[in-house]
């Protein structure tokens, strides 16, 4: 149950599905005040990759699924950065290796077996 605070701040207890259906009626009237509220996470393309439809809990979540570390402040900007370098990793840089610089070959003149 969220706790929906009216006017003159008697609590009223609610459901979630009660506040998604009318979150536009509350927020926007100065005089209510939300308590709990998780949010609408909203998945274009339901293809359940975080996009920013996507709460930032909902974000947080399911990158510590995959292993990543969210500490501090992170903006919910920056954690669908950190989304993306896990879909689409950097490519590796291509190692070059240098080339070998070969000693130029003395001529080699032929031998008879007379030089000596």
């Amino acid at each position: 149950m969220k706790r929906v605070y009216a006017l003159r701040g008697t609590p009223m207890e609610v459901s979630q599905e009660w506040l998604d259906a009318n979150r536009c009626s509350l927020m926007n009237n100065k005089w209510w005040r939300i308590d709990g509220d998780t949010g609408i996470t909203v998945d274009a393309g339901n293809d359940g990759l975080p996009d920013s439809g996507w709460t930032k809990k909902d974000i947080t979540v399911w990158l510590e699924e995959r292993g990543e570390t969210v500490g501090g402040y992170a903006t919910k900007s920056k954690l669908l950065g950190m989304v993306d370098l896990i879909l689409n990793p950097p490519a590796p840089e291509p190692v070059v290796e240098e080339p070998v610089a070969e000693e130029p070959v003395a001529e080699e003149t032929e031998t008879t077996g007379d030089e000596q």
